[in-house]
């Protein structure tokens, strides 16, 4: 089962393609996005990512997709793929607008906000880097939520995000970590126990741009 954003029913609501969202505009799924042109720096990276989640009965279910994610400039770009390498659905960020068009597959069952608002919180959501040499947790206040980073040996190793009137927190793992100017970790998990599912993210080689 390659169609893995099926599984997802319960983040949100339907989202029919093409369509633009206000990346400021109410979400069931809270999380502020920056302008790509001001976030810290450009990559291309493809992705295989296994969604653990639960079908509308509460049943465990679990599934795989392929993305590319490129930021580049003032662009941040997101591609799905299902089987035999098809492209699935094509979702950009430039400014404050969202911009999402499906091409194959069943209609996506949550909005395109929260793909983007997860890429965000795995490669750019971050406090201020502490000192150098640091070693421990880093906490702080981003937009609204409080923050804690664990850092060893000069590397970010993982995020915890709590927002006040969540139930839980959003959990992200860096694999071998990420450094503190660039983030390119060879694996990571997010748990999002505020919607019950969790990704694994396994990233080829990232290409610098």
């Amino acid at each position: 089962m390659r169609y893995a954003w099926i599984l997802l029913a319960a983040c949100g609501h339907a989202a029919p393609g093409p369509v633009e969202i206000s990346t400021s505009a109410p979400a069931a799924y809270p999380g502020t996005l920056r302008d790509p042109a001001q976030l810290p720096h450009d990559f291309f990276v493809r992705q295989t990512l296994t969604v653990h989640a639960k079908s509308p009965e509460g049943t465990p279910v679990s599934a795989e997709l392929d993305t590319v994610v490129q930021k580049q400039g003032a662009e941040l770009l997101i591609l799905g793929f299902g089987p035999m390498n098809v492209k699935a659905f094509k979702i950009t960020q430039k400014g404050g607008l969202i911009h999402f068009e499906q091409y194959a597959g069943p209609p996506v069952a949550f909005s395109p906000r929260n793909i983007v608002v997860d890429v965000h919180r795995v490669f750019f959501d971050r406090l201020p880097a502490p000192a150098e040499g640091f070693e421990g947790v880093h906490h702080g206040e981003l937009d609204g939520e409080s923050v804690d980073e664990t850092w060893t040996a000069g590397n970010l190793r993982s995020v915890v995000f709590t927002r006040t009137g969540q139930h839980g927190a959003i959990r992200i793992t860096l694999g071998e970590g990420c450094g503190r100017v660039y983030c390119e970790p060879s694996t990571a998990e997010l748990v999002n126990e505020w919607f019950d599912y969790s990704l694994e993210i396994v990233n080829e080689p990232f290409e610098r741009l």
